[in-house]
């Protein structure tokens, strides 16, 4: 995929990506008994979402073209795998910047992104077989220098549907599952709930396109672009009230962005099975604790209170 293609790509998606952000957005605020957003504030919408659009994609054809930022010694797709992959992964920051923009207006990421995003995601790794940024499992801990590289499970390559499916689903289940173990903790400690489950979905769905290693890791980063962010739209508009899945969405971008550098720092820890889960566990606590603190974050006097969120039961 040349620079050229994935522009035309960029634009043509980008106004694809608008009009259903429009529509959706449309949806869920009658449903949700929103009133309905003017016209002026729905172009504004429209366009940042097609100049986010060109630009990351732009940025992310160049980082995983010129800078690699995907590549790992273990996993060496061919020249037209390398191609799918990029599309693939373009496809997950659409579907990421869709859940942002209506997150941010409804309080709420309805299934209609989430549940599609899922199927894409195992589907195409499992027709393409090529997507992956990590294997099922490696073992970096039996590898040698200048002898042997690390361990990899021969039928890896032998069954690669099988292998594409479990990389998929394991990430799906894995970005889930953490999710939801935070969302419950962080409900029972706060006495109501933290955390609406479209972010339990938005992250099983960014899962069944990174596999289990990489979500583990936006876990961990989540936390630390949620303060940012918190502290960002706080000073600039007054907001009381955020929502989560824009942070976990710039969390994975910064994975994807970064995977190749993330994974050559922690690849010995996900060689272990013991250590794997001790930086769940951390990342659960860390994701636990910036719930409570967005929590009482909201509870601090505000000029600004007109961003209430509705209840989301999803």
């Amino acid at each position: 995929m040349n620079p050229m293609t994935t522009a035309i790509c960029a634009i043509l998606l980008g106004t694809g990506l608008a009009a259903f952000v429009e529509r959706l957005s449309v949806r869920e605020r009658r449903w949700l008994q929103l009133p309905v957003v003017v016209t002026r504030s729905r172009w504004l919408r429209g366009g940042l979402v097609i100049v986010t659009t060109v630009i990351l994609f732009g940025l992310f054809h160049w980082a995983s073209i010129n800078q690699q930022c995907l590549e790992t010694a273990e996993v060496r797709p061919s020249g037209t795998g390398q191609s799918w992959r990029l599309a693939y992964h373009l496809t997950l920051l659409g579907l990421l910047i869709v859940a942002t923009a209506i997150d941010f207006d409804c309080y709420t990421i309805p299934d209609a992104i989430t549940i599609p995003g899922m199927l894409i995601g195992v589907v195409g790794a499992c027709s393409i077989r090529e997507v992956q940024i990590c294997h099922l499992w490696v073992d970096w801990s039996m590898a040698i220098p200048q002898l042997q590289g690390p361990y990899i499970p021969a039928w890896y390559d032998t069954h690669r549907f099988w292998h594409a499916l479990t990389w998929s689903l394991a990430g799906l289940v894995t970005g889930a599952g953490l999710t939801w173990i935070a969302r419950q903790i962080s409900s029972q400690v706060l006495g109501q709930e933290a955390m609406g489950f479209g972010d339990v979905t938005l992250m099983a769905m960014i899962g069944s396109f990174i596999g289990w290693q990489a979500i583990i890791l936006v876990f961990l980063i989540a936390p630390v672009t949620g303060l940012t962010i918190g502290l960002l739209v706080r000073t600039l508009s007054g907001k009381s009230y955020l929502p989560y899945g824009p942070w976990l969405s710039i969390a994975a971008g910064i994975v994807l962005f970064c995977w190749s550098h993330l994974w050559q720092r922690t690849r010995l820890i996900f060689s272990d099975w013991l250590s794997v889960v001790t930086l769940s566990t951390v990342g659960c606590v860390g994701f636990v604790l910036l719930l409570i603190l967005l929590q009482l974050y909201k509870s601090i006097p505000t000029r600004d209170r007109s961003a209430s969120p509705p209840p989301d039961g999803r």
